[in-house]
């Protein structure tokens, strides 16, 4: 619906009317790089230790639609088994759909025996393959056979520690070997055999008869451990406490250890002494994993206020702390990372590039680039969120990523993604491309065809013109299923429209084969319903009003089941077209019945409305001025149009064609409609510009120069971001000078001069503005008696700067019209200052260009100086 403003927008003829596609248009591409980036923020949560917001993430994505039920599902039951909520997991693991392979048996596994189901935990233990199993599932395998003889009867504490630290070792990083120690700890607190009384006293008497002794430490450790399984939690506590006190400050370790069991068995809470216990190795422990294990519990433990809060603070002291603490690069990421929940972008991007600086080497490097290009893209920052999600894709590869191959495919989608948003097109074409030559294989058959389809649509807008190649070279492959591979022909076709002539004949020429060809009954009917509507509209553009009314009428005979919204649309669309290819093929009777039948059955749609402006616009075209207002006025008069969004660009018709009477009536009526227009729809409006412009102009015709001049400088001062606010910016400055008659402080001429010469030297400003600019200021300054300024301006200016070796000007160029009284004034004014050969050349310039304006008077004030016309071109 958009308008091109002219200089003189009463030269203009009406825009054209095109309704938009149905349903509003292009097929839009799924947003991938949003559900990566959301899948690699629950998959950073779940390796940092922070499993419960992990699944929270997890149940969002399976929550999307198409979301693919078994990887993320089983996402979710890891997260959940991490979480300590086996029975949630288990329900997540039943959802998951089949076939259900190795990897889903090894969670129903650990689920089974969190849930004390060890016999079912033992089936799907035996009943899966190994080596059936991803790299990243391996370590969790040795942790389960770990735990099976940990919790076997007998209980093989030799072997299932051998698998404890097998899965330990196998770990990709640190913060994953931290976790699986971790997790053999709550193995013992959860699923150990429940004491007798005689195990509990006898382990009791052992922590007594060695107590101060290292061997003492380790019984008061089991008993602990007793004391939980037994159900005697608050017991163990105090115990723990007791020892606590009494430890000598040179067992360091033990006292660590200590602490460390005070923790996952106490109270996690605010003020607990669970919690307090695990800030106390956090900050002075001596080993960092156990350090890393404190920081992984207390972040999971803070997940909402006042915890958070108060774990915020303590990072913040911890991070300060000099010399700098052990697990440095931990807490910058955690803080990091819990800055970014909180959308403090700042803080997330200062931590997440620290750590980066400072631990360039660290397994948490792919993490932080990460962590920077969400933060990048949640503030629409495109283009760096591209920049960092590249460098992350390259770092993904190496040793210590737990799943390169994947994690390097969302991140080339997610470059691809942002570098799009940031309609930098060419390189997210290059990134596709990249992705789909050297990842494929890790690339799901949804996500492919999602892939192939965005790599059309980038080529397109990027305007290589080599889209319509790669769709080619795309089709035959098999996953490219038919939607997507007709949602890019839709999109090509709808670009290659827009550029017209040839490209739109190309564009015809690709619907018309996809519509004969064998795959469109295999099509959902809205969208073969869509590309015969293009079809059609394809024909009426390239000229073809015979084939436009043959497609229209196959297209409303065409028994398509669509859906609602585009059921109470395409009939009133086609019908529209229709009409207008008769009013080209000069059937008049015929299309106004068309346009009758349209409004009767139809009534309440965009095309029905639009009806009236394409008959206003067929009238109009014959000068029926009278027949094109009764049209309009039959829709602004209607109430029930009122809310539609043509309705505006009824108003604005009606007044150019209230204009176009010029009447002082007229002009009145022609305002009115102006106000209602910008009455009706607002300060936002992309009408609002070129009403206001009109509204200027039809002051200034009838000579209501205050008025015009208000007008202008609302335009001026409001639009001055517009390119185009330099045609207000030039209607001002003749408002200006044309009250310069009754100027006698110059205010007015003073004003014009300077807009003026600011149009005059605008490089950004059409070359139309400029020249006009140019004369009107010349004109000026032999008013003010400075013919000599004139001259110069105008030969300098004008004549060398802005015509001579310029490009040829198009069809409906004005400046034509202001070089030739630029050239015939600059004649007269050499002559007056008895420069007579310069007024020869003046006048000779007028005719050699062909100058359509002026040439009968070059021609005769060239015969009275005495000279030669020459011949046009010469």
């Amino acid at each position: 619906m958009g308008l091109l403003i002219a200089a003189r927008a009463a030269d203009a003829p009406l825009p054209p009317l095109t309704l938009p596609a149905p349903l509003g248009g292009e097929p839009v591409m799924a947003a991938a790089g949003a559900r990566v980036l959301d899948r690699a923020a629950a998959e950073r949560a779940h390796d940092l230790g922070f499993p419960s917001i992990a699944a929270d993430g997890y149940r969002d994505l399976l929550a999307a639609p198409g979301a693919d039920r078994t990887v993320l599902g089983l996402a979710l039951a890891t997260a959940l088994l991490d979480a300590g909520r086996a029975a949630e997991a288990e329900a997540a693991l039943a959802a998951v759909p089949e076939p259900r392979g190795a990897p889903w048996r090894l969670r129903a596994g650990l689920a089974a025996l969190y849930l004390r189901k060890r016999a079912e935990a033992q089936a799907q233990w035996d009943a899966l393959k190994a080596d059936e199993l991803p790299e990243a599932d391996r370590p969790w395998h040795a942790f389960l056979t770990g735990a099976l003889w940990d919790t076997a009867t007998p209980r093989d504490m030799t072997r299932a520690n051998q698998f404890y630290r097998q899965a330990e070792t196998t770990a990709a990083t640190e913060i994953a070997r931290a976790r699986f120690q971790l997790a053999g700890e709550q193995v013992r607190l959860r699923l150990g055999h429940r004491p007798t009384d005689a195990e509990l006293k006898n382990t009791k008497e052992n922590a007594q008869n060695y107590a101060g002794r290292a061997i003492g430490y380790q019984f008061e450790l089991s008993y602990a451990v007793m004391l939980a399984l037994a159900g005697r939690e608050a017991e163990a506590v105090t115990r723990l406490q007791g020892v606590l006190v009494a430890i000598p400050a040179q067992e360091r370790a033990a006292r660590d250890e200590l602490r460390f069991m005070l923790g996952l068995i106490g109270d996690r809470g605010r003020a607990g002494v669970g919690r307090n216990a695990l800030g106390q190795v956090l900050e002075g422990g001596q080993k960092p994993e156990r350090q890393r294990q404190a920081l992984q519990l207390l972040a999971e433990a803070s997940r909402a206020e006042p915890e958070r809060r108060a774990f915020v603070a303590e990072l913040d002291r911890l991070v300060a702390a000099r010399p700098p603490h052990p697990i440095l690069e931990n807490l910058l990421f955690t803080r990091a990372q819990f800055a970014l929940a909180d959308k403090d972008y700042a803080r997330a991007e200062a931590d997440a590039s620290a750590m980066l600086r400072q631990f360039p080497l660290s397994p948490l490097r792919v993490h932080a680039l990460v962590v920077l290009t969400q933060s990048a893209w949640e503030q629409h920052r495109f283009r760096l969120a591209a920049d960092y999600a590249r460098r992350a894709r390259f770092d993904s590869g190496g040793a210590g990523s737990a799943a390169p191959g994947r994690l390097r495919t969302d991140l080339g989608v997610l470059e691809a993604e942002a570098s799009f948003r940031a309609e930098d097109f060419r390189n997210a074409a290059d990134a596709i491309a990249a992705v789909l030559r050297d990842l494929r294989a890790e690339l799901e058959p949804r996500r492919l065809a999602e892939l192939m389809f965005m790599r059309v649509l980038a080529e397109i807008r990027s305007g290589s013109g080599e889209a319509a190649r790669v769709l080619d070279e795309l089709a035959p492959d098999p996953a490219f299923d038919t939607v997507s591979r007709w949602q890019a022909e839709w999109d090509l076709a709808r670009a290659l429209q827009l550029q017209g002539g040839a490209r739109a004949a190309e564009a015809q020429a690709r619907v018309q084969a996809l519509l004969a060809g064998p795959d469109p009954a295999a099509l959902p009917a809205d969208l073969r319903a869509r590309m015969m509507w293009l079809s059609a509209q394809l024909a009426f553009d390239n000229g073809q009003p015979e084939e436009t009314v043959r497609l229209a009428d196959a297209l409303l005979a065409a028994p398509l089941e669509v859906s609602g919204a585009l059921q109470g649309g395409i009939g009133g669309i086609a019908l529209h077209l229709k009409a207008r290819a008769e009013l080209g093929l000069g059937r008049e009777a015929a299309a106004l019945e068309t346009l009758r039948r349209l409004r009767a059955e139809h009534s309440r749609t965009d095309a029905a409305v639009a009806s009236y402006l394409s008959e206003a616009e067929h009238y109009a075209a014959q000068d029926k001025i009278v027949e094109a207002r009764r049209a309009l006025i039959g829709l602004t008069d209607n109430d029930d149009y009122r809310a539609n969004p043509y309705f505006p660009y009824a108003l604005y018709r009606l007044a150019l064609l209230s204009e176009r009477l010029g009447s002082e009536e007229n002009l009145r009526e022609a305002n009115r409609r102006i106000e209602e227009l910008i009455d009706k729809a607002g300060a936002d409006h992309e009408l609002l510009f070129a009403a206001r412009l009109k509204q200027g102009e039809i002051f200034m015709a009838r000579n209501d120069l205050p008025a015009a001049q208000r007008a202008f400088e609302y335009l001026v001062a409001n639009f001055a971001r517009r390119p185009d606010v330099v045609f207000a910016q030039l209607a001002l400055a003749k408002c200006r000078n044309a009250q310069s008659a009754s100027d006698p402080d110059r205010v007015h001429t003073a004003a014009a001069q300077l807009l003026f010469e600011q149009l005059r030297d605008r490089v950004d400003a059409p070359l139309d503005v400029r020249v006009e600019a140019g004369y009107n200021l010349g004109a000026i300054l032999l008013r003010e008696g400075k013919p000599a300024e004139a001259v110069l301006v105008w030969w300098r200016d004008v004549v060398n700067d802005l015509f001579v070796g310029k490009p040829a000007a198009g069809p409906g160029a004005k400046r034509l019209y202001w070089v030739a009284r630029t050239l015939n004034d600059l004649g007269e004014a050499c002559e007056k200052l008895g420069r007579l050969d310069e007024a020869r050349r003046a006048y000779q310039l007028v005719l050699e260009n062909n100058l359509p304006h002026g040439a009968a008077i070059a021609r005769a004030r060239l015969q009275q100086l005495g000279a030669p016309a020459p011949r046009p071109g010469q």
